[in-house]
């Protein structure tokens, strides 16, 4: 029986950034609870055309909790299933997860069908969520870890098992194992970010830097002043016409990668023009409960606050950076947050409580308002918003891939 000398998995998220990854799906779907069960108690309670109205809240809450259920089930799944490699003596086993159809791939190769073995870097995402940090250390969000090919004969052509790694030291042993069979051994400078592509060996030996290598015991005193002196050549070389074009368009397609993902969060995209709404608001929603105070207005009539509501919400998505759904939310959550501080009266009769219990009412209320103005100025600058984006590189668009004159940003489209 052959004996297991390491097992290599896919590391787990840290606990700390897994509980809280449930943290902020929690505080979601609360929010989406709400939205489904306020108005149902608003109703029970205060039965009023108010309340009828904010009924049409109950689908938003329905359709955000179905989403962050689905997201966080997703998010446990890619948690709990990892792929996993064994070092055998004789042979290596692997289980690969496809997150797609949720099912495992499993295999062996065995070590006399492993021709070549290739040395490189991957990019491991939100790497300061996988690798224990100390207090107050700071960790990139992508970072680059080693990985080991092995190009192994499978029936009549080959493939490639990629066995990646968080510590080189991990690395080392596979190597120090595999040293003893003389398999080749290539040292690699490119990143590739699809594993199980079929095309794997074939990029790797067409990788004009590559560089023959034997194993010492430490695979990084021989990789590292071999990414060093091509990184020092590159610098010093003069780059054609052709490499320059290429290079300035990697760059704009990286920007506008870059944009979108910063669009798809809603908090983000406010900017700090539209939270300055938020104290005007305030100061408007003060003013109209003293002038209910000194009788110069009905506190009865909701139309000074539906007024005031329906302008500021207006105002509001005019001047987010970019629209996301969310900001309905949003708005609504810190309006509702400010008017708890426009009047401090215990008795219910008076007539500032009567008008700051209006603006607290409706500003939960009238979400569907807020979401018919959030649909209307989210068409009128749809173009605008469009403008604002860096133009879609030529090259790296694929087929029948939408211009960025017609992408919807409020949806949050990536490529």
């Amino acid at each position: 029986m052959s004996l297991l000398i390491h097992e290599q998995k896919k590391p787990k998220m840290q606990p700390f950034y897994w509980v809280l990854t449930f943290e902020a799906y929690t505080i979601g779907i609360l929010i989406g609870l709400g939205l489904i069960a306020g108005p149902v108690i608003l109703l029970l309670r205060w039965p009023s055309v108010w309340t009828w109205l904010s009924l049409l809240a109950v689908p938003v809450g329905i359709i955000m909790l179905v989403k962050l259920l689905k997201s966080l089930r997703k998010q446990v799944w890619a948690n709990t299933h990892l792929d996993r490699f064994a070092l055998y003596e004789d042979r290596v086993e692997y289980e690969l997860w496809d997150s797609a159809t949720g099912e495992s791939e499993q295999g062996s190769v065995f070590m006399t069908d492993v021709t070549e073995m290739y040395y490189g870097r991957y990019v491991l995402q939100y790497s300061y969520a996988y690798k224990k940090t100390k207090m107050m250390e700071r960790s990139p969000m992508f970072e680059l870890m080693p990985v080991l090919y092995l190009i192994a004969r499978s029936g009549a052509g080959e493939r490639a098992i990629a066995v990646p790694f968080l510590d080189p030291m991990d690395a080392n042993r596979w190597l120090e194992a595999m040293g003893r069979r003389n398999i080749p051994l290539y040292l690699t400078s490119l990143v590739i970010h699809d594993f199980r592509d079929a095309s794997v060996p074939q990029q790797l030996r067409s990788d004009e830097d590559l560089k023959a290598a034997e194993f010492d015991g430490n695979i990084e005193r021989d990789f590292r002043p071999y990414m060093e002196q091509l990184i020092e050549e590159e610098q010093h070389r003069e780059y054609t016409e052709a490499e320059l074009e290429e290079l300035e368009h990697e760059m704009k397609r990286l920007e506008y990668e870059e944009e979108l993902r910063k669009r798809k969060s809603a908090f983000r995209g406010v900017g700090k023009l539209a939270w300055l709404v938020f104290p005007v608001q305030f100061a408007i929603g003060f003013w109209l409960v003293r002038l209910a105070d000194n009788g110069s207005i009905d506190p009865n009539n909701y139309a000074y606050s539906v007024l005031l509501l329906g302008c500021s919400s207006i105002l509001f998505f005019i001047l987010v950076k970019w629209m996301r759904w969310l900001q309905i939310i949003i708005f609504s959550l810190v309006t509702l947050f400010t008017f708890f501080f426009v009047d401090f009266s215990d008795i219910e009769t008076d007539p500032s409580y009567i008008m700051s219990g209006s603006l607290l009412a409706l500003s939960f209320m009238l979400l569907p308002l807020y979401g018919l103005i959030y649909l209307g100025v989210r068409r009128l600058r749809k173009n605008r918003d469009a403008k604002n984006l860096p133009p879609v590189p030529e090259l790296y668009r694929p087929a029948g891939h939408t211009p960025e004159s017609e992408i919807d940003l409020s949806k949050g489209q990536q490529l």
